[in-house]
């Protein structure tokens, strides 16, 4: 790749300095709203985090407090963010993270150490050491990898974006600019102006020594789109009407990818349905979860018995626990259906 040129980072040093977006997690470099973060923000924009972030700071200010508070009310408060296994993994980290507390050993000091933190990869890592901690480790997210493309015009698709990695490291260790800016000067470079449309390159402060700015669009070399799993699934939404508003049937699940933890209706055919329970309305909606493309038939019963299975219970809808995405809109298509 050649030698790394100071004078380019000196250039994105003083470009972030300036434009830099004011955002909550940057205020100060507190290891814990690093990490909260960071594991926030993986594959996830910014202006979606935000809002998260801040509820969770106001609910758990401090790591002991998450770590304390139930599974179940972690994923309540993620519930619109995604990925839920982050928010399972974030649960984890708390816990590790306050028992090295309880031990007297502090936050980890070095990347290693937070590698062993559940939930904890080689970006995150890089990002808390870097950004709370000062220390000169390189972070790899999609905005670096298409800034470093782009700027050494790198023409091989690497899954693993090793070329990257020991890019980032290069920039990361001059020494002229301290590792935070660096880091969070790349991330912000391909945010907010070497963008994957139109990158505004006339006013990119790495322009001059960009290979690529010619011909942008073909960096970074597209990767061949896995094959799409498509799936089917029913399920039946109980509800019934009582003095004090409407209720419906939940189960938590205990296992899948996705969902784990989280509450949802009924599996089709899980319960026995009598002929005095109303089949209300009936709908189909579609919906992605990495490369898996779902079609979820909803099928809503006004109930007046129901014999439910050990681990259902009712809810009322003012006050459910934490549900995916799907489960929410479906409730919300309900509402709109029986007006």
């Amino acid at each position: 790749m050649g030698r790394m040129s100071v004078n380019s980072v000196r250039k994105l040093g003083a470009w972030y300095r300036k434009n830099a977006r004011d955002l909550p997690w940057r205020k100060g470099s507190d290891p814990y709203r690093v990490w909260l973060s960071e594991i926030m923000l993986q594959q996830t924009q910014v202006k979606t985090v935000i809002p998260y972030f801040e509820t969770f700071l106001e609910r758990f200010p401090g790591v002991q407090d998450l770590a304390d508070a139930p599974l179940d009310e972690v994923l309540r408060l993620w519930a619109g963010l995604g990925y839920y296994s982050r928010a399972r993994n974030l649960h984890a980290g708390a816990r590790a993270l306050a028992e090295r507390l309880r031990q007297g050993e502090g936050f980890p000091r070095n990347r290693e150490d937070w590698l062993q933190i559940p939930g904890v990869g080689p970006y995150t890592a890089g990002a808390v050491c870097s950004i709370a901690l000062g220390l000169r480790e390189p972070i790899v997210d999609g905005n670096v990898v298409r800034v470093l493309s782009r700027y050494y015009a790198i023409e091989d698709a690497d899954p693993r974006y090793q070329r990257i990695w020991d890019s980032a490291r290069k920039w990361v260790e001059v020494e002229e600019v301290e590792p935070t800016v660096i880091n969070q000067g790349l991330m912000e470079l391909g945010a907010l102006i070497c963008t994957p449309r139109n990158p505004r390159c006339e006013v990119c402060p790495l322009s001059k020594s960009c290979r690529g700015k010619a011909n942008p669009s073909m960096y970074p070399v597209k990767k061949k789109k896995p094959e799409l799993l498509r799936i089917e699934e029913e399920v039946w939404i109980l509800f019934r009407m009582t003095k004090s508003g409407p209720e419906v049937v939940l189960r938590q699940n205990s296992s899948g990818p996705w969902r784990r933890g989280l509450w949802d209706f009924p599996r089709s055919g899980t319960l026995s349905l009598g002929s005095e329970n109303l089949l209300e309305a009936e709908w189909s909606s579609r919906y992605a979860v990495t490369r898996h493309r779902i079609t979820r038939l909803h099928r809503a019963f006004r109930v007046s018995r129901v014999r439910l299975k050990e681990g259902d219970g009712w809810f009322h809808l003012e006050d459910l626990p934490a549900l995916s995405a799907p489960t929410r809109k479906a409730l919300i298509a309900l509402k709109e259906r029986m007006g």
